[in-house]
């Protein structure tokens, strides 16, 4: 049996239905029961520093896929952000030491590598997180790799680019289309810089497929970091374009240097507007293009949707939500 931990969230609903489909057995678990759960698929409603339910949860299970996380801290606060994001990854380890587990599968972020000027990055590369959410992931990463190592689980740790497609709940995505679609007073959508970056997108199912071909790569995964993420990534401005004219959408481009983007930060940031964030300024003002050559050679996995199918999905399902 397979225990996929936030199991409610975009990437874990992709990743459940994907191994059910697969004739996985599997069980869920996460903080908030769901409306609905797939057919055959058990659900145990907990968190992660409630030993008794962790073990609970590790019963008659095989491999741990840890997704459970937190990417920000608005009404939980930063403090317990982090303890979710570090010391909940390492309860779960030690729940799986204490349940003869011997296998786990570690949800990261391309945010672990920062802000960077070269690309595409390779798992190897610097890591320099720049948002809080990277700081605990590769945190997470740190203690969790210590772990298995004297614990002797066998790792396999993700970093995903940008996950997104429809119903997704990334703010930082859902304002860039709000104002793309000119549902504000302005028509606008803003532009950083000269929309010379490349930020790599990839759909769910595309991660879902990546997570389970990994999965059963088998000893050739066990130890291994990957990168994952869509292919043929355009520039901002090359996107947005392609876009445009796909959705047959209505706006003017107006550009925004750096400097006024960290002004709108600064400004924003007393009243938790999730505008201009730290996540939003690395989304709009820094090249993040993964390298997923590793997982190719190892796995055979490719990625099915590029940027532009991806938004342009994730367009008509916005447009349908807030029309």
């Amino acid at each position: 049996m397979i225990l996929i931990t936030g199991s409610n969230s975009l990437l874990g609903q992709a990743v459940v239905e994907k191994f059910v489909h697969s004739g996985e057995k599997v069980r869920c678990y996460d903080m908030y029961k769901p409306r609905t759960i797939p057919e055959g698929v058990e659900f145990i409603q907990g968190d992660l520093f409630t030993f008794k339910k962790l073990l609970a949860a590790c019963k008659g299970v095989d491999t741990i896929i840890h997704l459970m996380d937190k990417s920000r801290s608005q009404k939980i606060g930063r403090r317990k952000m982090k303890k979710i994001n570090t010391t909940g990854a390492l309860n779960m380890m030690i729940a799986a030491k204490r349940s003869k587990i011997s296998r786990f599968i570690l949800l990261s972020s391309y945010g672990v590598y920062g802000k960077t000027d070269s690309f595409p990055l390779k798992e190897e590369d610097r890591k320099k997180p720049y948002t809080a959410y990277g700081k605990d992931k590769l945190k997470a990463e740190q203690i969790c790799t210590a772990y298995a190592k004297k614990a002797n689980i066998n790792l396999t740790t993700i970093r995903p680019s940008v996950i997104a497609g429809p119903d997704i709940k990334n703010s930082a995505i859902l304002i860039t289309l709000y104002m793309a679609m000119g549902l504000g007073n302005d028509n606008v959508m803003y532009m950083s810089g000269d929309g010379d970056t490349h930020f790599q997108l990839m759909a769910p199912e595309d991660a879902a497929d990546a997570f389970y071909k990994i999965y059963k790569a088998g000893n050739k995964a066990h130890g291994q970091i990957f990168n994952i993420g869509s292919d043929n990534v355009p520039t901002q401005m090359e996107q947005i374009v392609k876009i445009k004219e796909k959705c047959k959408l209505d706006f003017a481009i107006k550009h925004v240097t750096p400097l006024k983007a960290k002004f709108y930060s600064f400004l924003f940031k007393p009243s938790n507007v999730n505008y201009f964030t730290r996540e939003h300024l690395l989304f709009i003002f820094h090249s993040v293009y993964l390298d997923c050559q590793k997982v190719k050679t190892i796995t055979g996995w490719h990625p099915k949707k590029d940027n532009i199918e991806i938004m342009t999905e994730t367009v008509e399902w916005y447009k349908n939500k807030v029309g």
